[in-house]
């Protein structure tokens, strides 16, 4: 092998893993502190007041008078798994719909996985000079699909226990392979074996648990493309200007003049090459702003893209010690993933005969329940945005969960401010923009409403009375909860009851909850639509704990209430 193929591999495979690591390790660190100061720039924003031109009442408007209470009591129906909902075939068929195209949307991503999966397998045996055996080949194809555990996991599986049933069934496919190839080569050994699982996948399988995780996995994958492409500018500027006597010697002789010594000039040859490169990565991001706007990528595509393509960089690395060509061998299996995933999801919208707009879901929950929103709205989006929208009012709780990239890139920009309805007018625009229809593959999007602190009663009201269901998680409900007092009082007003659904759980004071309702009802307004026969009937879903939520009956409840037609 001559002298300019080694120096190649060295750079294809030393150069790139430091890239990787370094790109990962700065990803994690830039998103916790981007996301830090996005949610303190939110909290900031909504603590101030708009240019609203709806005030609250100064003593010129007469006071209401006062309703007489509905005749009917209020009463409260339980939820669970001992008593479940009776639905109707409309919600029933929409229940299944939601269950259904989880199950499918897994099922697309893990055929699209083992497609790709095969494709490294192939180029792996091919590169070795290895004979192509069915065993053999199954078994390193089995070994280069853990990405669509992982994959299945994050975008179609709720609870834990699903989680370790896959797991359980990936390695025992595993462990029915090895036995045969043990079997049939005496000098194959199980460590040997592990080894060719442990190859391709636990380097990126560490790398994965930095920026998709669920603290930056909403913004993880956008700020690992720059920190990427920046870290790899670093490397590359350097070993260009290495390579280059008379570029070495101008940037040395012009760092001397200014002062700077070896190590110095060494330094700013690094943070050159990286700024250089950060502004590629930048301008890359804008253009996936725009796809992303153009409904040309979805929020989903984007983070199981980055999954797959870590993989396939990692897993090629190893295979450039057999000629440099191999490292696009990554990428061609890439692109080979995308397109059997994009083409699944074209097969599925084409045999669907749903409509492209599905129901309306308003998300309202008390701001002080932090993580246990993340992982209520996490889980309920997994099966709720597979036939539906939801739409909700930002707060400090999922600022950083429910980030969507174009709102990530604003907030880079300094545009946050754009974002928040600061009068009727804004909300009107805002209203018009809200994107309804399904994404290419197939999921919903989720619509915030930044709002400060004098527009946030007018923006609830309003979508509130536009939604088809809503779903109020008042978790930890108490006296100290005057908003979720307001929205409650707000809901009874202007929302059909059997349109709502409340989550509760230990940590809730139903002692003041009913109390809240009580009153609520009591001051029924005449043009509320809960003063129509049968209008009193408060829908709740008790929560036993945080890894044991009942998300079925929540769901069925929910889609109860999106299918109920208007009197």
């Amino acid at each position: 092998m001559t002298q300019r193929p080694d120096a190649l591999t060295v750079a294809l495979t030393g150069q790139l893993f430091f890239v990787l690591v370094a790109a990962a390790i700065l990803a994690l660190i830039v998103s916790l502190l981007i996301l830090r100061r996005y949610r303190r720039a939110v909290i900031k924003s909504m603590q101030r007041r708009g240019s609203n031109e709806i005030r609250e009442p100064t003593g010129f408007l007469p006071p209401d008078e006062p309703h007489p209470p509905p005749e009917s009591a209020l009463s409260y129906d339980f939820i669970s798994a001992s008593a479940r909902l009776t639905i109707g075939a409309q919600e029933n068929l929409l229940y299944h719909q939601a269950k259904r195209r989880n199950q499918l949307t897994a099922a697309v991503y893990a055929v699209a996985g083992l497609c790709f999966a095969a494709t490294m397998t192939a180029a792996f045996l091919r590169s070795s000079g290895m004979e192509f055996l069915p065993l053999r080949f199954l078994f390193i194809t089995w070994a280069n699909s853990w990405p669509v555990v992982l994959t299945v996991g994050i975008v179609s599986i709720v609870t834990r226990k699903t989680r370790w049933i896959l797991l359980l069934c990936y390695f025992s496919i595993g462990t029915a392979l090895s036995i045969p190839l043990l079997a049939r080569s005496p000098d194959l050994t199980i460590g040997q074996l592990a080894y060719l699982w442990f190859d391709p996948n636990a380097i990126p399988s560490l790398l994965l648990l930095l920026f998709l995780n669920r603290r930056i996995r909403a913004v993880g994958p956008l700020v690992m493309v720059l920190m990427l492409i920046g870290v790899a500018g670093t490397s590359l500027f350097v070993s260009v200007a290495g390579a280059n006597l008379k570029l070495l010697r101008a940037i040395s002789d012009f760092a001397f003049s200014i002062g700077l010594g070896p190590a110095a000039t060494l330094w700013s040859m690094h943070l050159l090459g990286f700024a250089l490169f950060s502004v590629a990565g930048w301008l890359i991001l804008g253009s996936l702003r725009q796809l992303y706007q153009r409904k040309q990528v979805s929020e989903r595509a984007i983070r199981v893209d980055a999954i797959w393509l870590l993989f396939g960089i990692v897993n090629s690395m190893g295979l450039v010690f057999q000629g440099p060509a191999w490292i696009f061998s990554g990428l061609v299996a890439f692109g080979i993933f995308k397109l059997v995933s994009v083409g699944g999801f074209r097969m599925l919208r084409k045999f669907s005969r749903d409509q492209a707009a599905g129901p309306r879901l308003l998300l309202l929950r008390v701001f002080a329940l932090g993580s246990r929103s993340a992982v209520l709205y996490d889980s309920l989006g997994k099966y709720w945005r597979n036939v539906g929208s939801i739409q909700m009012i930002a707060g400090p709780d999922l600022a950083t969960t429910a980030i969507e990239p174009h709102e990530f890139l604003e907030f880079l920009s300094g545009k946050l401010s754009r974002r928040f309805v600061d009068s009727g007018t804004t909300l009107d625009l805002r209203m018009t923009q809200m994107d309804l229809a399904a994404d290419g593959d197939g999921q919903f999007r989720v619509t915030e409403f930044f709002c400060h602190d004098d527009t946030w009663k007018l923006t609830l009201a309003r979508l509130a009375d536009e939604s088809d269901a809503v779903l109020m998680d008042l978790r930890g409900f108490s006296q100290n909860n005057a908003g979720c007092v307001f929205e409650i009082n707000e809901l009874f007003h202007l929302v059909s009851l059997v349109r709502v659904v409340f989550v509760i759980d230990a940590g809730t004071d139903q002692t003041f909850l009913r109390q809240t309702m009580q009153q609520a009802w009591r001051q029924l307004k005449e043009r509320s639509p809960n003063r129509r026969p049968g209008g009193g009937k408060v829908s709740l879903v008790q929560m036993a704990d945080r890894n044991r939520s009942p998300m079925s009956d929540l769901l069925r409840a929910l889609c109860a209430a999106a299918t109920v037609k208007p009197a």
